[in-house]
């Protein structure tokens, strides 16, 4: 296993947050698409269906909602 890895291993929950946090600005100060190809496709697959009447959008509030009923 790199380094890298066991020492996010012995982090605390808050410690990786921190890591996280930093990996995120790190990656978006480089100014390229953060999103990969697939993501790419599936947000255009979702666009369409919207578009066509397939799925509408809902409040994150609502779907919290869905998720919490779910269990």
């Amino acid at each position: 296993m790199p380094a890298v890895m066991e020492a996010i291993d012995r982090m605390t929950t808050s410690e990786k947050f921190d890591a996280m946090n930093y990996l995120w600005a790190s990656l978006s100060a480089s100014g390229g698409n953060l999103s990969p190809a697939w993501h790419e496709r599936e947000l255009a697959k979702t666009a369409a269906r919207v578009k066509a009447g397939v799925e509408r959008p809902i409040s994150w509030q609502a779907a919290k909602e869905i998720i919490a009923g779910a269990f």
